[in-house]
């Protein structure tokens, strides 16, 4: 799984194809996925779906070490704010993260502001256009 991941990171047309599959629920049809890495000459599974999927919602820090700043330079970012789409959001939406959160919107932030037992953790929210700022889980749900 990490192997596509990376391969995604590194192809903008597969990006685009995942990234279409995301804003449409991939999560409803994991199939589509899995034939998506099949198609690119990688094996996965619905169970690396899904630690994939949980293992992306457990960023500790909205901040970047040097080497995801680097990945970024090379396109881990990108301006995805649509007044449209996102004038509608009051959330953390699949627009502001993307694919596995692997490509954040450029107006997109998350911090890390505590531990807590019960929920996994307290992360601040904003979005730079405005549309939220709140303090949420570690899924973006608002506490």
């Amino acid at each position: 799984m990490q192997a596509f991941i990376e391969k995604a990171r590194s192809d903008s047309a597969l990006m685009a194809k995942l990234d279409a599959l995301g804003a449409s629920g991939y999560g409803q049809e994991p199939n589509k996925i899995i034939a998506l890495a099949t198609e690119h000459g990688f094996a996965i599974t619905e169970e690396d779906l899904r630690k994939a999927a949980e293992t992306a919602g457990m960023q500790k820090s909205g901040e970047l070490n040097e080497e995801e700043l680097e990945a970024a330079a090379g396109g881990g970012t990108q301006n995805r704010y649509n007044p449209d789409v996102c004038g509608k959001y009051t959330e953390v939406e699949y627009d502001c993260v993307g694919f596995f959160r692997m490509c954040w919107c450029d107006h997109y932030r998350q911090k890390f502001v505590g531990a807590n037992d019960d929920d996994g953790g307290r992360y601040h929210y904003i979005c730079a256009m405005g549309r939220y700022d709140y303090i949420g889980n570690i899924f973006g749900d608002p506490l």
